[in-house]
């Protein structure tokens, strides 16, 4: 059936009659199964049928075919068997559907698509929806999937608990526990390189805006874990906010690093914030103006200010990094390193160290010039006018 107006009347017998007779003047044939039986009339079985719908201005909205379906004049219901359609946008294919069986009830107000939902989004992003079912309200151009929702591309996976898809919008709305899989490369059967949990929030489709609410917990494959409160970012961009405050922990208990908002620019697999910046490293604190985490490289860099304490040496510098990967540090930029034995200071333009497995930092200065200064104390020589600090 083909029509320019939405697909209900007031007068259900003059709808089956129009039905059966278009159907029927294209070929396709329209019968009624069995005998009437009291008042109650009969399905008619149709062996292909085509809903076609239009918006007020004439643009096209939906349509859905089905090679058999049945309509009763009773409840105004059809039913059809591995229904298929477009959804439009702007006049433009948007959405492809399939499903199993298809349900349409009063003449159209109401859609239900049950069994190997699909919603195959038609453009450059590819995205699918699926689901077991799906209820679609057309005037409001509403689809809910109750029943295991799920939304994939190219490289990642949306499972949630509900999900409402606003058509006109072109919006995912979901409710409840969200897990959003990513792999590094295409998706695939390999293990992905993160895992985020959170709960209810939206995705924009065609614009990639995305907002989700906490607790946002973020997993690595290689072991460090993000923790927030909450979420806003844009896929299309490839990066996520991460809203203040933002823990992150690293594998096997080598450090926490806390900070304010933090993005994860998921495509380049990097953490950046302009945040200040606390690091605990066993019997080590690391403080500065803003990090750059490599999840790659395993590195971890403060570009400012950056503050090394530990139970006997301080250090300063311009900047520091430390890779948690083999265990390397690097402090650049009129470094200054002061230790408590001898009262020692030393000054470099850069210092190299270790992360030992008792969690202190030795730094060295292989092949690079430095200026220290001890203080020397002579027991038992408080009498005598003091030393000048020697230098080397």
């Amino acid at each position: 059936m083909k029509t320019s107006e939405p697909f209900r009347t007031p007068r259900t017998s003059g709808l089956a009659v129009l039905i059966c007779f278009v159907l029927g003047a294209a070929g396709v044939g329209c019968r009624q199964q069995g005998a009437p039986s009291g008042n109650a009339i009969p399905p008619f079985v149709f062996r292909s049928l085509d809903l076609d719908q239009r918006r007020s201005d004439g643009t096209r909205d939906w349509d859905l075919q089905s090679p058999e379906a049945r309509y009763s004049l009773d409840s105004r219901t059809v039913r059809a068997v591995k229904p298929k359609g477009v959804l439009y946008r702007q006049d433009q294919p948007s959405f492809q559907i399939r499903a199993e069986l298809a349900t349409v009830l009063n003449d159209g107000e109401l859609v239900v698509l049950e069994g190997g939902v699909e919603l195959q989004q038609l453009n450059q992003r590819m995205v699918t929806i699926t689901g077991d079912r799906l209820v679609w309200t057309p005037s409001q151009s509403q689809m809910v999937i109750d029943q295991n929702p799920r939304a994939v591309d190219e490289t990642s996976e949306l499972t949630v608990d509900h999900l409402t898809f606003d058509v006109q919008q072109d919006t995912l709305l979901f409710r409840g526990d969200t897990l959003w899989t990513r792999w590094a490369g295409e998706r695939s059967d390999k293990p992905p390189s993160s895992t985020v949990t959170s709960r209810n929030g939206f995705w924009n489709l065609q614009s990639g805006a995305l907002e989700s609410q906490g607790p946002v917990l973020i997993k690595r494959t290689s072991g460090e874990t993000v923790t927030a409160p909450g979420l806003v970012g844009n896929t299309l961009n490839q990066h996520i906010d991460l809203l203040s405050p933002v823990l992150m922990t690293l594998p096997q208990d080598q450090g926490k690093l806390t900070t304010g908002k933090t993005r994860w620019d998921f495509g380049r697999q990097e953490l950046t914030t302009k945040a200040d910046v606390l690091a605990t490293l066993k019997k080590t604190t690391i403080k500065g103006r803003g990090f750059r985490v490599n999840q790659v490289g395993k590195r971890v860099t403060i570009p400012s200010r950056c503050e090394l304490v530990q139970p006997d040496q301080h250090l300063t510098a311009q900047r520091c990094s430390w890779n948690w990967g083999n265990d390397s540090v690097v402090a650049e930029g009129d470094v200054v390193l002061k230790r408590d034995a001898l009262d020692q200071i030393t000054r470099a333009s850069r210092l190299e160290g270790v992360l030992n497995h008792e969690g202190v930092i030795r730094f060295g200065v292989p092949g690079r010039r430095v200026t220290s200064t001890i203080k020397l104390k002579t027991p038992n020589q408080s009498d005598q006018t003091n030393r000048p600090p020697v230098s080397f």
